[in-house]
């Protein structure tokens, strides 16, 4: 075994220590948002709650390839007609559909934060719960509606390449050079004899996934900044206790939002740039394949990493988890000191 097919190996456990942590914590943070009172009434934590939904969906997919392909060489949309298109569809479309959420998101809380009765934002669609819902489920289905043609069309035409192949044959003790085509059948990505799903798809992910809403992440986030700055000046000036609690709790989501989403630009755009415009280029290089894993790998860490982000960023999240555990300690103590007690 050469170095990179160890180091290949060594890499390839990543993706399952990402889907482990991944569940664990997007289902924590699904449900914490979505049914604590502390939590469920803001409208942020909805589209937090989403995010949550479709980073674990889109885990087990590529992410899980990594890990399979080379332990056991098995590729989940080449299984058959019906995982070729529904795992490349399941990929794309939750992938697009948590990057446009966080946007919004975005979008949604420096509206929420600027939104004074009476005032231009207070009128705008954003800023309640019930906007938050009908935003999540309008993305939801923009980008369903985006990408079905993935379930209509890939994997219709089987692409038989051929290679042209030299055997070398000893025939009378003289070594001979015979030329063969080898046919190789290649049963997903294909729309027709002409069209391939892959690399257009990668130019049009790094548009959808990336570089829009990393313009409205980062031109949001600019103002978000701005603005709890501006926020903090103010509040030396105030004396309004319920003022400044209120200010306070407004800077801790919004620190918690711009982190998330600031790991998001970090985390995913190597990967997508690599894919979209340099798949040449890096794939002419000796440890190519290598770069575009760890690549891989490190953008589905963002997509497994929001518990994380939320606890370290979100102070009244991280006080709400550790209440809890510290009950359920409590309680498991308690439980067991009572059997002792029977037993006895």
């Amino acid at each position: 075994m050469s170095e990179h097919d160890t180091i290949d190996k060594i890499l390839s456990y990543i993706p399952i220590l990402t889907i482990v942590f991944g569940l664990f914590g997007n289902i924590t943070c699904f449900f914490i948002f979505r049914f604590s009172k502390k939590f469920n009434k803001i409208p942020s934590m909805v589209f937090l709650s989403f995010v949550a939904i479709f980073d674990t969906i889109s885990l087990f997919e590529w992410n899980l390839n990594h890990f399979l392909v080379p332990n056991f060489l098995i590729a989940l949309e080449r299984l058959n007609l019906f995982s070729c298109k529904i795992v490349i569809f399941i990929q794309i479309f939750s992938l697009h559909t948590s990057a446009n959420l966080l946007s919004l998101m975005c979008v949604d809380r420096f509206v929420s934060i600027k939104s004074i009765p009476g005032s231009f934002y207070s009128r705008l669609p954003f800023g309640t719960i019930k906007s938050a819902y009908i935003w999540c489920g309008c993305i939801t289905l923009i980008m369903f509606l985006f990408n079905i043609h993935i379930l209509i069309f890939n994997g219709n035409y089987i692409k038989v390449i051929q290679t042209n192949v030299t055997e070398k044959e000893l025939v009378n003790r003289t070594f001979h050079y015979i030329f063969k085509l080898h046919n190789e059948t290649e049963i997903c990505y294909w729309y027709s004899e002409t069209i391939r799903i892959f690399p257009t798809m990668d130019k049009i992910n790094l548009i959808v996934y990336n570089i829009i809403p990393f313009c409205i992440m980062l031109v949001f986030n600019i103002l978000l900044i701005i603005s709890t700055l501006l926020d903090n000046k103010s509040s030396k000036y105030l004396s309004n206790e319920k003022a400044l609690k209120s200010i306070r709790k407004k800077r801790v989501i919004t620190i918690s939002i711009i982190s998330i989403t600031l790991a998001f630009m970090i985390l995913t755009t190597p990967s997508s740039l690599s894919f979209g415009f340099f798949f040449d280029e890096i794939s002419n290089l000796k440890n190519g394949s290598l770069l575009f894993n760890i690549f891989d790998n490190i953008s589905f860490i963002f997509h497994s990493s929001l518990f994380f982000n939320s606890f370290i960023t979100n102070t009244k999240f991280r006080k709400f988890c550790l209440k809890h555990i510290s009950k359920t300690k409590i309680k498991v103590l308690t439980y067991f000191k009572n059997l002792i007690r029977k037993k006895s």
